[in-house]
């Protein structure tokens, strides 16, 4: 298994492929600690350049990349080791020259997403400008990249139809199979009686509480109209109280800026906010990810066209009520008035209005929330591990 950041996307399948007997070896470029039973291998981070366009530097650090990750395979097979399958992300580079260590190793790889222009926003988010030369050649290159690693791989796999069709019709054949990572589903669950202190709020069902979720808190995740619902919540609702989990960084969406996004939405929105009924909490850790969301009455989740967030099938298994963004990626697995309620999303008010009347209507929060948890269900690991295996073992 081979990934910079491993286990990455591999977090549930390499445990699950350990279990099942298997000798699993990993390669990545960071340091932190990794729950592995078989050999880790590490490499550097490569060096990086100055003063040229991004698209340059990927082709650089991917060849860097490549060669580290092949310097050690050659080792392995040095030492008579040889793989039966080879496994990897094919975003950085690093499998691009493992096919001249081990030639008749088949290869199956994530490549995650084929990354067009409105994977950023552009062309869809009315506050970016046009897509400019530089950010093509961006593209360009990390597509140029994900190309070349797919010419040396037998398969490769895609959790969602959405990002499945992101791929050029070149790649969408036989060797493409659309399965998703998987989530817990008996971790992510309901909780009436969910109750704990994080820093310093007691958490429970008791007040009235609207949830946000992401990485990062950004435009592309829609973070600034979820801020610029508030103050018309705040007004009609008392007691609601919002708790929002993720980073203060630029995210997926390269946003620039003096400030992070939510210090400009703070202060566009200075005087309109009860702040002390606005908790950010921050990353969190994954089991009280998991109590927040089962505390929510309202969970928000917005997105322009990107990749599909595991936060969000992870809030539907909780039971959560769900109001999203309408269009990819979110409405593959939310219909609305069946999983959720879908609205637009560059709309604030219709946003407020909606988490205002789910607010005050348990009946339809409570039926749209069984619904969400039964559509959830089948992304269950226990699922999408075994139809992972199948395809290894084909």
């Amino acid at each position: 298994m081979v990934h910079q950041n491993f286990p990455g996307q591999f977090r549930q399948l390499a445990p699950h492929l350990e279990s099942r007997g298997h000798e699993l070896v990993a390669i990545c470029s960071h340091q932190r600690p990794v729950a592995l039973k078989g050999r880790l291998f590490r490499y550097s981070e490569p060096e990086k350049l100055s003063g040229v366009p991004l698209g340059s530097q990927l082709w650089h650090d991917g060849q860097q990349r490549a060669f580290a990750v092949a310097r050690l395979a050659q080792s392995l097979a040095a030492d008579g080791w040889k793989p039966d399958r080879i496994l990897g992300h094919s975003g950085w580079g690093e499998t691009l020259g493992l096919s001249s260590v081990w030639p008749d190793v088949p290869q199956i790889l994530w490549p995650e997403l084929w990354v067009r222009p409105e994977h950023g926003g552009y062309g869809v988010d009315p506050l970016k400008p046009s897509i400019s030369l530089e950010s093509q050649l961006e593209q360009l290159g990390r597509n140029a990249m994900t190309r070349a690693a797919l010419a040396d791989a037998s398969a490769w796999v895609m959790p969602t139809e959405h990002q499945a069709n992101s791929l050029p019709l070149e790649f969408r054949d036989r060797r493409l199979h659309v399965i998703h990572e998987g989530i817990d589903t008996q971790l992510a669950k309901p909780n009436p009686s969910v109750s704990f202190a994080l820093r310093g709020i007691t958490i429970d069902r008791s007040v009235p509480t609207i949830t946000l979720v992401n990485r990062n808190l950004e435009r592309l995740r829609g973070f600034d109209v979820f801020m610029r619902s508030l103050p018309k919540v705040f007004t009609q609702h008392p007691q609601v109280r919002v708790l929002i989990v993720g980073d203060n960084e630029a995210g997926y969406g390269g946003e620039a800026g003096p400030l992070p996004l939510r210090q400009r939405m703070l202060k566009e929105l200075e005087g309109q906010l009860d702040l002390d009924r606005i908790h950010f909490l921050g990353r969190i850790p994954h089991p009280q990810l998991m109590a927040v969301l089962q505390a929510s009455w309202v969970h928000v989740y917005l997105s322009f066209p990107f990749i599909l967030g595991w936060s969000l099938i992870e809030a539907m298994a909780c039971g959560c009520c769900i109001v999203g963004s309408e269009g990819a990626p979110v409405s593959e697995v939310i219909r609305d008035g069946v999983e959720g309620v879908l609205i637009p999303i560059n709309a604030p008010d219709r946003l407020a209005d909606q988490v205002l009347k789910l607010l005050a209507d348990p009946v339809r929060r409570q039926s749209l929330g069984r619904s969400a948890r039964q559509r959830a269900l089948l992304y269950d690991q226990r699922l999408t591990l075994n139809q992972l295996s199948e395809m290894l073992n084909a």
